[in-house]
């Protein structure tokens, strides 16, 4: 077996990126946010507000889908899941509950050990990030991070201090569930904020194709193929490039996820699915 370099496994072990490039897989988009505010009547009352609609998206609660990183094309070097866990009430605001797991596995284990956790709150109306947890575990070495958001100043949650943050910003994992819900055949192109409680980012998405056949573990797919460039101060990362390639069915899957960066290649491809839309 063809030993696989200390320097490289070290560099890019898992931890798939979801704090800075979203998960070995930043890209972004704004989704319409719904707010409908009370109108005035003609006496000069207002009218009881009307409940917010909940942005159409193309998963359900209860949906899991699993994946298999390679590196440099020649070893699986972990195995990554995601989650849509819930959606449920989060601080008085309806919210969808993502969750995200990576794991290495043998041979790669013996010499990196890697059990992190990522989870999501996103707002089921403006599919803003509400909250974004890490919970990595790593060497034997811990590391938690709690990272709440708005779009307006609010007090403390849970004694935990809220990050003001512009309408629209994404966290890392929820990224990846705002980017399956955009329309990319009535808008291209499009570019979002993420912040992961450390770095702000910025996340250009542009459709490179449509109608690509991709064969994975999981099955045979006609898929649309998103380029991603993710941005730090204005400026792009230098040699790190992204694609997503999601299925044109109505679930809108990442089916394969695809990198170059300076450690080396990395390939994500859907080994198995389960709960999504015409399961």
């Amino acid at each position: 077996m063809e030993r696989i370099p200390r320097k490289l496994l070290l560099r890019s072990a898992m931890r798939p990126r979801l704090r800075t490039v979203a998960a070995a897989v930043v890209a972004a988009l704004v989704l319409v946010t719904a707010g409908i505010s009370a109108q005035q009547k003609k006496d000069g009352k207002k009218k009881p507000a009307s409940p917010p609609t909940q942005a159409a998206v193309p998963f359900r609660a209860g949906e899991r889908l699993e994946y298999a990183a390679q590196w440099n094309k020649f070893v699986t070097a972990a195995v990554l899941k995601l989650a849509v866990v819930e959606k449920r009430d989060f601080f008085g605001q309806p919210a969808w509950h993502f969750q995200a797991t990576a794991q290495t596995i043998d041979p790669v284990r013996m010499i990196f050990t890697l059990d992190d956790q990522f989870d999501s709150y996103t707002d089921a109306v403006t599919l803003e990030s509400r909250q974004y947890e890490s919970y990595l575990r790593e060497q034997g070495r811990r590391d938690d991070l709690v990272v709440p958001m708005a779009t307006k100043p609010e007090p403390e949650r849970a004694g935990v201090h809220v990050y003001l943050v512009l309408p629209g910003t994404q966290d890392p994992l929820g990224f990846f569930y705002e980017l399956r819900a955009h329309d990319w055949g009535k808008e291209p192109a499009m570019r979002v904020p993420v912040f992961d409680g450390r770095r702000f980012y910025e996340i250009q998405a542009q459709r490179e194709s449509a109608g690509v056949p991709v064969t994975v573990v999981a099955g045979n797919f006609v898929t649309t193929r998103i380029a991603l460039k993710v941005f730090q101060g204005g400026q792009e990362m230098p040699n790190l490039k992204v694609w997503v390639s999601l299925s044109e069915d109505a679930a809108r899957v990442p089916v394969l996820i695809e990198a170059e960066a300076p450690f080396g290649t990395v390939r994500a491809e859907m080994t198995a699915r389960g709960g999504t839309f015409g399961d």
